[in-house]
């Protein structure tokens, strides 16, 4: 559980916000320059900042694995669930960096969503290369780290409505490169939650 202090300084990401990417606006909107890929209803829970960050460094930095739950509480507070039918799928690292860390945060924060919200959970989705750090990059060098980053596993009986599940939604560049892979191998209809999100400053 998160304490008082944290609790009461998260802040939610309250509407109007756009129906594709779920970035907050003026007046709501369908699709905006913020949306990437093939999602629609994607849904983040906080804003990162204040605390957030620090929950989520502590999260898959500092080798806190139980905060999985807390994390998700929020997400499941400030966020829909996805409609019945949906898979949860997590964004995945890759071997050596979930090996060194010892654990996929997004992986935790799946399975703990899909307790709460009663929907099926799937590991869908594998690295296809090296992964590059995505901190400090620009948005274009984001979309270039990841593009062509992710594929399906192989066996996978993919199912035809999946929810992408990510700790941070910072410019959409992993949700969307997840997405292609997914629609690719037959996926019709794709959405997203995550815990925290990097706004745009107005």
């Amino acid at each position: 559980m998160l304490c008082a202090r944290c609790r009461t300084a998260l802040r939610p990401i309250v509407g109007p916000l756009c129906a594709g990417c779920g970035h907050p606006h003026a007046v709501a909107t369908e699709r905006c320059s913020e949306c990437r890929g093939r999602i629609g209803g994607a849904r983040a829970a906080v804003r990162y900042e204040g605390p957030a960050p620090r929950l989520v460094s502590a999260f898959k930095d500092g080798g806190r694995p139980a905060l999985a739950a807390a994390l998700a509480d929020a997400t499941t507070e400030w966020t829909p669930p996805p409609p019945r039918g949906v898979t949860l799928v997590p964004i995945p690292l890759s071997p050596g960096r979930e090996a060194r860390r010892g654990f996929n945060q997004s992986a935790l924060l799946a399975r703990a969503l899909s307790a709460r919200w009663r929907r099926p959970y799937l590991e869908a989705l594998e690295r296809t290369g090296p992964e590059r750090s995505q901190r400090g990059a620009g948005p274009e060098e984001r979309r270039n780290h990841v593009r062509g980053a992710f594929c399906l596993r192989d066996g996978v009986d993919l199912p035809e409505n999946v929810c992408l599940v990510d700790d941070v939604h910072t410019t959409g560049a992993t949700l969307a490169a997840a997405s292609h892979a997914l629609w690719s191998g037959g996926v019709r209809k794709i959405t997203a939650r995550s815990f925290a999100r990097a706004l745009r400053r107005e």
